[in-house]
């Protein structure tokens, strides 16, 4: 039996709250900046298109995400609150030669387990 259309709205409006609230309310303990390095044998288009394809198998949506392309080949991922386009992790993808190097900016968010993984996969 398919699911109702109205159902599958409530829960995509649960989900983007529960992203919000999540987002809103990070511990006062966390507001250090911080950020992460590594280097990667792929192109930053390639560690960025990893990056978004793992971003969706978290159910983000879309809207909490964006990528920016820079003419010198610099990919950027960024999670963001759509209603106050605040940061909260930005993953800059920048060529080194034939490598990439990635720059993660926490912005006070602590890189839980999941996204550390996610980001040493798609560098990898």
């Amino acid at each position: 039996m398919p699911t109702p259309p109205f159902f599958t709205a409530l829960c995509q409006a649960f989900r983007r709250a529960h992203l919000f609230a999540v987002l809103l309310l990070i511990p006062l303990t966390a507001l250090a900046d911080s950020s992460l390095q590594l280097s990667s044998d792929k192109k930053p288009a390639e560690v960025a298109d990893c990056l978004k394809q793992g971003i969706r198998q978290l159910k983000i949506p879309d809207d909490y995400v964006r990528r920016d392309s820079k003419a010198d080949g610099t990919e950027t991922i960024r999670l963001l609150n759509p209603v106050s386009g605040n940061t909260s992790l930005q993953v800059d993808v920048q060529p080194d030669g034939e490598h990439s190097r990635l720059q993660v900016d926490q912005n006070g968010i602590p890189l839980t387990p999941p996204w550390l993984r996610l980001i040493k996969r798609c560098a990898s």
